[in-house]
This record gives C-alpha cells, sequence and structure tokens, in this order.
C-alpha cells in the first residue's frame, strides 16, 4: 500500500522553509520576508546592484543554486500573495485538493507501492507554474519532490544507486546493493530515469527483464523538453534511461492547455500514467492494480485540464456535469471578485500613503495607454500607469505620441477589450 504520509507535501513544505517561509501550506501565520541583509536579496524582483555584488562574491560553483534559490523564494512569494494553494496550485478558492485526495485514498488500497515508486525531479521554472501538471501526479502518487539546483536534492541524486534493496519495514532507502550479501528477505529496487535519449531501454522491455518481486525506481522529470536535457545532464550515467512506447495517434488530454510541439510528446501527468501503466503491464502486474491506477490518474486529469478551462474563460473538455459547472463558474465569479475588492483596498491604501501615486489619478473616461499602444480599462488604469511595463513603455515614448493604431481604434468609456470596434 502507498504510505499515508504524503511525501510530495513534505517536498513542498520543505521547499517552502527552504526559501525562509515558514508555514506557507499551514494555519500558522507565514513568516514575512526579510526587509534586510543578505537573505532580503533573493526576494528582490529586481538585479540589483547589491544582488550581482552578492552573486560575484559566491564561488563559481555555487552561483547556480544561489540563483534557483532566489527564483524559489520569488516564485512561492508571489504563490502566498496571490493566495495560491500550495498543494494543488490553484486559487485557494478554486482549490483542488479536495478531489485530488479521493484519487490519492484511492490509490491507497492498491498494491502499487510493491511494483513501482516515483520521485520527480522538477525544474526550478516548473515550480508554482500554471500549466504544470507533474505536481499533480506527485500530489496523487505521494511522490517527494527533487529540485535541480538545491543542494540536498543534486546530493541525492549524485549518490542515488542504480540497485538497492529496500527492507520492508522501511521507506525506500536502501544501501547499496551487494549481490554477495542481498538478503532474501528484502526487495531489490531498480532506479531508472524516463528521458528517451538514443540508447534508452523501452520501459516494457526493462519490466520484461526484471525478476519476481523485483521493483522499480522512477525518475520523472517534471520539465520543458529543453529544460529536461538539462536536467538529464545532471542524473548520474550509472542510472539507466528508459523510454515510453507512445503511439502516433495518441490523442493528448492536454490538448486544451498546451501545444505539442513533438508527435510523440506528451505532459508530465500523462507520462506519469503510461510509465505505471506498462510497469503494471508486464512480469510485475499485481491482477487489478493497473486498471485502478489507470482510472484514478486519467480522472485526475480530465478534471485538472476542465478547471484549468474553465478558470480562463473556456468550456470545459470533459465533463457533461452542469451542476458541477455552474458551481466552478460561480466559485470563479467570486474569485475574481476578490481579487478586484482586494486590488482596490490596496491602491487605496497606496493613495493615502503615496503622494505620487495620488498625482496618477486619472478621469475614469481614460482607457487608453498611448505610452504602451494598448487598451486598459479605465478602472485598471492606475495600476497599469503605475506598474514596471508602462514605465519601461514611456522611456521609448516619452510623449506618448499616438500610434497609426491608436489613431483608428475606437473604444467606448465601459468598453472591454474584447468589445473595441475598428474604425475602417
Amino acid at each position: 500500500m502507498l504510505t499515508k504520509v504524503n511525501q510530495y507535501k513534505e517536498s513542498m513544505l520543505r521547499l517552502a522553509a527552504y526559501v525562509g517561509m515558514h508555514n506557507y501550506g499551514t494555519a500558522a501565520p507565514v513568516d514575512r520576508p526579510p526587509s534586510t541583509g543578505e537573505a532580503s536579496l533573493y526576494f528582490s524582483s529586481t538585479d540589483t546592484p547589491e544582488w550581482k555584488a552578492h552573486l560575484e562574491s559566491l564561488p563559481i560553483e555555487s552561483r547556480h543554486a544561489a540563483s534557483v534559490k532566489r527564483r524559489l523564494s520569488l516564485t512561492l512569494l508571489s504563490a502566498m500573495r496571490n493566495n495560491l494553494c500550495l498543494w494543488c496550485w490553484f486559487a485557494e478558492s478554486m482549490c483542488l485538493c479536495d478531489r485530488l485526495e479521493q484519487h490519492r485514498e484511492k490509490l491507497l488500497s492498491t498494491k502499487l507501492s510493491s511494483v513501482v515508486s516515483v520521485t520527480v525531479v522538477m525544474h526550478a521554472e516548473e515550480l508554482m507554474r500554471g500549466t504544470n501538471s507533474g505536481h499533480i501526479a506527485a500530489f496523487i502518487l505521494g511522490a517527494p519532490i527533487r529540485v535541480w539546483g538545491i543542494p540536498e536534492d543534486d546530493a541525492y541524486l549524485q549518490q542515488l544507486p542504480a540497485i538497492t534493496v529496500e527492507d520492508f519495514s522501511t521507506d525506500f532507502c536502501g544501501e547499496t546493493w551487494d549481490p554477495s550479501s542481498a538478503l532474501s528477505s528484502g526487495t531489490v529496487v531498480h532506479t531508472v530515469s524516463l528521458y528517451p535519449e538514443k540508447g534508452a531501454v523501452a520501459m516494457e522491455d526493462l519490466v520484461q527483464s526484471l525478476g519476481s518481486g523485483e521493483k522499480i525506481h522512477l525518475l520523472l522529470m517534471d520539465a520543458t523538453w529543453s529544460q529536461a536535457n538539462a536536467l538529464n545532464r545532471h542524473v548520474p550515467r550509472h542510472i539507466p534511461r528508459v523510454v515510453l512506447r507512445v503511439s502516433e495517434g495518441y490523442d493528448s488530454l492536454f490538448k486544451a492547455l498546451r501545444k505539442r510541439t513533438r508527435q510523440t510528446g506528451v505532459s508530465t501527468l500523462e507520462a506519469t500514467t503510461m510509465a505505471l501503466q506498462q510497469c503494471l503491464g508486464g512480469s510485475l502486474c499485481q491482477a487489478g492494480v493497473s486498471l485502478e491506477v489507470s482510472e484514478a490518474m486519467t480522472a485526475a486529469m480530465k478534471e485538472f485540464v476542465d478547471l484549468k478551462c474553465i478558470v480562463s474563460y473556456r468550456n470545459a473538455c470533459f465533463t457533461k456535469d452542469t451542476h458541477a459547472i455552474s458551481s466552478i463558474v460561480d466559485r470563479r465569479r467570486d474569485t475574481v471578485r476578490k481579487a478586484m475588492l482586494d486590488r482596490n483596498r490596496m491602491l487605496r491604501e497606496r493613495f493615502q500613503l503615496e503622494p505620487e501615486t495620488r498625482s496618477l489619478l486619472l478621469p475614469p473616461v481614460l482607457n487608453y495607454c498611448y505610452a504602451c499602444d494598448k487598451m486598459v480599462c479605465w478602472y485598471r488604469m492606475v495600476e497599469h500607469v503605475m506598474g514596471r511595463s508602462h514605465k519601461q513603455a514611456l522611456r521609448q515614448n516619452p510623449f506618448c505620441q499616438p500610434s497609426e493604431v491608436a489613431r483608428n481604434t475606437f473604444c467606448g468609456p465601459r468598453a472591454r477589450f474584447a468589445q473595441a470596434e475598428r474604425i475602417k
């Protein structure tokens, strides 16, 4: 059976603690980011001279880890400020955790962990990313996450043996396997990395070659193709690479969320499901486990895609339950309303405290920014003018000269972007 302790959640708490944001994901108050000292540099969104000096002061081999820590710090800080759930990465008001827990409960009763265990090797840029799907697989399977660039995780990968012996009384953490001393009471665990490089062994062929009672520890890379190539270079070469057999006619469940850049390319969540199916479909298969795992993972995928689509004001791809869709739409509306109220509250506070901000108050009929050459709803104009992109555009067009597009665009005082009419 899968362990009740969800190692995915433990990993996310570890990442939050690593950047100094203790208690994120819990009911306790989250520690505020430091405002002074060296630690505050990791929460600076701009490459300040202080950050550059700090980076140059570090040994060359430590600079990548520092850059990764800064990226993780900014990502988690932004997620916290936007009230994103640390587990499912949706807004707390749109949280998917209850449904994911139900799918996880279905897998807890299976013997999946006696056949295969999973570790997700994640690129730092994938953390809290809106289109990421690997964290959903990690949540359901209770798989730990390792991030390239964190010293502890880098050391874990470098010291990971290709073959270990797992004691039934412990979790996956064995000593280096020695054929002459391996005990019959232990389970031989083969660690492999899923990456389609030249010479990689097909997963199904590897499973067929294993003996009875042997187990697979699968390293899953959660990254884009270019990022996965970098991750693959940092996984030790003594770890065998395996590849999935993906049908050319496979219709991706994620096609509504992302463009398929490769004919056999699939999302991390789909790759995880396929890998588990191929592991369970071979000589290691336990009766009925393959079907249960496939159903739970596929159902989670569809619910994830539907929620993403509805949140993005698109139609659900899979569910036909109008009541469920209406419930999500209502939650989305409440989320948008709350975000608008929070934004207005923040602006009011800035108006009261910052004289410069008060000078930016504009009439409500102004809904086109000539500096940026774009339409902006009047109620967001003040926020837009205070933004970084507007300030950059203002340097390039200090006199706000109207472009040809601006001269031929009409939008009423209450117009939205999609309602603007072009003058022919």
